[in-house]
């Protein structure tokens, strides 16, 4: 029986690892007002503790999401060199991968969206 290669789970323009360290490259330290300040930083004035836990938040989010991406490379590249027959365990793992990854996306999108909205705002 020889099987054929897993389907892609959603339509990226580029490599889901590579968009992703796209985006975690976005948020690296002084990349962006906010996110990856120093700690000292942080500390400066109310709400620098939220600004550190969101923050935070944030980058296990990204970590997660790209442990899940990695699984699946794994899981696909077991099957297709046939050290397993476990294809259910890779399908399930790419759709895991791909659910997160859009999951990450749209979170993403909603926070640049409410981002513009404030700078709309007149003060």
């Amino acid at each position: 029986m020889r099987i054929g290669p897993l389907p892609s789970v959603g339509s990226v323009e580029m490599n889901p690892l590579e968009k992703l360290q796209e985006m975690a490259g976005a948020m690296a330290p002084g990349a962006t007002a906010g996110v990856g300040m120093t700690g000292a930083a942080m500390g400066m004035g109310p709400g620098g503790a939220m600004r550190a836990e969101f923050s935070n938040f944030l980058n296990k989010a990204v970590t997660e999401v790209e442990g899940k991406l990695r699984s699946a490379e794994v899981e696909k590249a077991k099957v297709l060199t046939g050290e397993t027959n476990n294809l259910h365990q890779a399908t399930i793992a790419s759709s895991e991968a791909g659910i997160a990854f859009s999951l990450m996306v749209e979170v993403r999108n909603k926070l640049v969206e409410s981002y513009q909205e404030i700078m709309r705002m007149q003060v």
